[in-house]
């Protein structure tokens, strides 16, 4: 479909992260040096923390695009299910062929032709190995996009999905003129001193459940209205749970800015608990060590809903 279609409308996931934008961003860098034409359009925002990405000036909301660019095909990167793209899946109401890139295990294979690998580190690394076999070579500026979907995805290579293939392929990208000091500031080390304030009341709403096998953390909307937070808040919080001694399964809830009575649930697992079939029980998905779910209701109820079943299959092991 790459090699025959000329145009192409590339997207991903609501509230993308790096993995996201850079695989998006290499991706139209590959079909541009095929010579096509690649258009990214996303529901969401660029995150703050990718503004440093080349090209990234580039992207497009859904809100901004107000005239549709003709495309023979769309692409969709890093998305498990249509419906995660948001708006941006509705941008194909000519029922256009449709490529899915993805490494999440809960993928739905909703497109035409689908690539999941869900034992690959990140979509990024995926990315990679399509240059390769589609003979692109990879200049400084995509080096960067895919490195920095990789570091993100892979906990800046310390999670269990970094493989041998992963750290192979961040040494390539190194050699391509990537400066790994450089990229872990721009990604994890440029917070404001508001946020980490507005971390820290964060922190003190962590509680535990089997001896500490679990542990958890609430973002209040209503604490974060005047804080506006750049950083994500929730990932930060997930990193500091993670590294507490015994610790299995990490949880953060959070309410959803905007919408009211939804709450954005993310799971973290430092053991083989399977992350995935928890957010499952609640419509969401992700992967066996860090999945995530969107559930409608108060925060009372959601939370004791969940930490129920997280006990009952941490105790059935």
């Amino acid at each position: 479909l790459i090699r025959k279609h000329k145009r192409f409308l590339v997207t991903t996931h609501i509230h993308p992260e790096a993995d996201a934008i850079g695989s998006e961003l290499a991706f139209a860098c590959l079909l541009k040096k095929m010579g096509k034409a690649a258009f990214v359009v996303n529901e969401s925002a660029l995150p703050d923390e990718c503004a440093f990405l080349p090209g990234s000036k580039s992207l497009r909301t859904v809100s901004e695009q107000k005239q549709g660019a003709p495309f023979d095909c769309m692409v969709f990167l890093d998305c498990s299910e249509a419906s995660r793209a948001g708006k941006a899946a509705r941008l194909n109401p000519e029922s256009k062929p449709t490529i899915n890139i993805d490494h999440h295990i809960s993928n739905t294979r909703f497109a035409g032709v689908n690539w999941v690998e869900p034992h690959y580190s990140s979509t990024c690394e995926m990315v990679y190995l399509l240059c390769q076999k589609l003979n692109v070579p990879l200049d400084a500026d995509m080096a960067l996009m895919l490195y920095a979907g990789m570091a993100v995805d892979t906990g800046f290579f310390h999670y269990r999905n970094a493989s041998s293939r992963s750290y192979a392929i961040a040494a390539s990208l190194v050699d391509k003129g990537v400066c790994p000091a450089e990229a872990y500031n721009r990604l994890f080390e440029n917070n404001r001193l508001s946020d980490i304030k507005a971390l820290g009341r964060i922190l003190l709403s962590i509680e535990q459940k089997l001896r500490g096998k679990i542990a958890w953390a609430v973002i209040s909307g209503r604490g974060l209205k005047e804080a506006r937070p750049l950083a994500d808040l929730a990932e930060l919080v997930l990193g500091l749970l993670r590294s507490i001694k015994g610790l299995e399964l990490a949880m953060i809830f959070k309410e959803v800015r905007d919408k009211k009575n939804q709450v954005r649930v993310n799971f973290r697992s430092q053991s083989n608990f399977d992350c995935n079939y928890l957010a499952s029980c609640f419509g969401g998905g992700g992967h066996r060590n860090a999945s995530g779910a969107t559930i409608a209701g108060n925060m009372a109820e959601i939370k004791n809903k969940v930490i129920k079943r997280a006990v009952e299959l941490m105790k059935a092991g």
